[in-house]
């Protein structure tokens, strides 16, 4: 079957924004945040994954940062809401329900080394493929004749990565279409017509449509599907990474280069970007995974934010981490259940509106990544659209 001119799209969409080349230098993210954020258009995602997909960049894969701590080895199914679900973005949104006893306020590093604690001791499981859900989301300017209102543009992503070269991994996305940000702005939207596609403004003008879209799928090679730091790597490094924290430090400082493009700049920064990919984004070990976190506790600037939900509704305790410091206006958080040690999602909020997000009110979120199911499973990859 004949690829579908949509499928690329929807895989650029569905994978996490931090592969995307760097913004402008007009657009002044601060180092360290420009690969988190997706600011090209469907267009340019298109052309910017099909030259990673037949180029030898060396920074980027394929599949790279595909919220695959769905992808670890242990065995976990995080029961979610339908996809039709509104994203909560509203300031600092308070929690809908109150925590779990087990999920008292705890400060950055008691957060993590729980979670290591949990990670260090969660089961092991086989399987033919390692299977995630992922969700991705960002807020974008619509303008209308009584001024700007918010949609978020989401895309949902389904990775199947097999353990066996007798099978084939496979990625599918879907664009999930545009929920107004909050009630206010669906107020602005039903005034606006309640358009079944709406015209983004910020920061180029392309067409979004409010209702999901078809499923996509392709397949994928398991020589190209992972990044650290900025540059490839192969799923046998990862499994080679250090599972005690001095270790894996010095590993992943051994990649740092100077940073620079859409990579921190600051030896801290670097850590703890990188860190953060291998909880939330790589198929590593439990023990790998538990290594981080507890590298993580280690790093300064790291705070604890409490408890929290995050765009599902799912309860949660979150670390802050703002790169550059204060004046940068953004802040970058991590969610995680502390009872299992998983990482649900990561967020980049604003603090101080400005430059690109300056239509956003303080505290709103910019963008998101959810990881919505983790497990693995003998199952055969599901039906679709999929490219030859």
């Amino acid at each position: 079957m004949n690829r579908s001119p949509d499928v690329m799209d929807l895989l650029a969409k569905a994978r996490p924004a931090r592969l995307d080349p760097p913004p402008h230098r007009s657009e002044q993210l601060p180092p360290g945040i420009a690969g988190i954020v997706a600011d090209a258009s469907a267009a340019e995602q298109h052309v910017a994954l099909d030259r990673l997909r037949r180029s030898r960049l060396r920074r980027v894969a394929f599949l790279g940062t595909v919220g695959a701590a769905a992808a670890t080895v242990t065995a976990v199914v995080v029961a979610v809401t339908g996809p039709g679900t509104a994203p909560r973005t509203a300031p600092d949104a308070a929690p809908g329900a109150a925590a779990p006893a087990t999920q008292a306020p705890m400060d950055s590093s008691q957060l993590l080394l729980v979670a290591a604690e949990r990670s260090d001791s969660a089961p092991r499981s086989g399987g033919r493929y390692l299977t995630m859900q992922t969700e991705s989301g960002r807020a974008v300017p619509v303008e209308a004749a009584d001024g700007t209102y918010t949609m978020v543009d989401r895309s949902g992503g389904q990775y199947w990565l097999a353990r066996s070269d007798a099978d084939r991994s496979w990625v599918f996305g879907q664009s999930l279409g545009a929920t107004p940000a909050t009630p206010g702005d669906e107020a602005a939207w039903r005034r606006d017509g309640s358009p079944s596609v709406v015209r983004i403004t910020k920061p180029k003008p392309y067409d979004l449509r409010i209702g999901p879209g078809k499923v996509y799928g392709d397949r994928v090679d398991p020589a190209h599907l992972f990044a650290l730091g900025d540059r490839n790597v192969s799923q046998a490094e990862l499994d080679a990474l250090p599972t005690d924290p001095a270790g894996l430090r010095d590993v992943l400082l051994g990649r740092f280069d100077g940073g620079g493009g859409d990579m921190p700049t600051d030896r801290d920064e670097w850590l703890f970007t990188v860190a953060t990919h291998v909880v939330i984004d790589l198929p590593v070990s439990n023990e790998v995974r538990a290594a981080a976190y507890r590298m993580l506790a280690t790093l300064p600037g790291v705070r604890g934010l409490g408890a929290v939900q995050d765009m599902r509704g799912r309860p949660g305790q979150a670390i802050a981490y703002t790169p550059g410091g204060p004046g940068n206006g953004l802040e970058v958080r991590l969610i995680i259940d502390p009872d299992t040690g998983q990482a649900l999602s990561r967020e980049l909020r604003v603090v101080q509106p400005r430059d690109s997000w300056s239509w956003l009110a303080p505290g709103a979120l910019y963008t998101y990544d959810l990881v919505l199911v983790s497990t693995s499973t003998d199952d055969d990859p599901p039906a679709a659209d999929v490219g030859n």
